[in-house]
């Protein structure tokens, strides 16, 4: 599996509320309008969620066969260069597993499960032992594995959130300014500003 991890963004929303006033004697006026600013970053990070599952007529057996699986993803992810405090168990599940049959449902054995979730840094280029598609590629060989997840993001990110703040205000102002202009009103100040939603770096896309 060959893949390219294309950039991600992080993209704010901001409202602003502003006073337009005109000459002496008029009355302000207010304008709201609102600015989104987008920064592109590389990410350096990913986190990686993935499930390991068996089904065996009893518990017992589902669970041994399941921790020969878990046995093989720890040692590739070794392999590959994920440290162990990088890795974690999320989940641990035993259940009975049933198939419908009319018209009741017949018990078909014992299902164990165990999620792990583990991360890396430095995956764009900062560490060349580090390589997502090389790690995906040796986990899928294990048969009855599931990918539940993989986010991408940024590890230092504080600055990007604040030049994508910068860049909101900045367009919101001069959207604001266009409408006083085109009004014949000039602008005084800001009144209130606001952050639409929480900010979030968006998961790149990969081919």
């Amino acid at each position: 599996m060959k893949a390219k991890y294309l950039l991600c963004l992080a993209v704010f929303a901001a409202v602003l509320g502003m006073t337009a006033c005109g000459g002496a004697g008029q009355a302000g006026s207010v304008v709201t309008v609102s600015g989104t600013g987008t920064v592109l970053a590389k990410p350096d990070m990913v986190e990686i969620n993935i499930s390991l599952s068996k089904i065996a007529p009893t518990t017992m057996q589902a669970q041994e066969e399941v921790s020969a699986m878990v046995r093989q993803a720890l040692q590739l992810l070794k392999d590959a260069g994920i440290e162990d405090k990088n890795i974690s168990t999320a989940s641990l599940r035993f259940n009975s597993e049933y198939e419908w049959s009319t018209p009741r449902r017949v018990l078909i054995g014992q299902k164990a499960e165990q999620i792990i979730t583990f991360s890396a840094t430095g995956i764009n280029g900062q560490n060349e032992n580090i390589s997502v598609s090389n790690i995906i590629d040796q986990l899928v060989q294990i048969n009855g594995i599931e990918l539940n997840q993989m986010n991408f993001g940024v590890k230092n990110n504080a600055e990007l959130f604040a030049r994508s703040r910068e860049l909101a205000y900045q367009k919101a102002l001069e959207k604001a300014e266009q409408y006083a202009a085109l009004s014949g009103l000039k602008i005084k100040k800001t009144l209130t500003i606001s952050e639409d939603g929480i900010p979030q770096l968006f998961s790149p896309t990969s081919n």
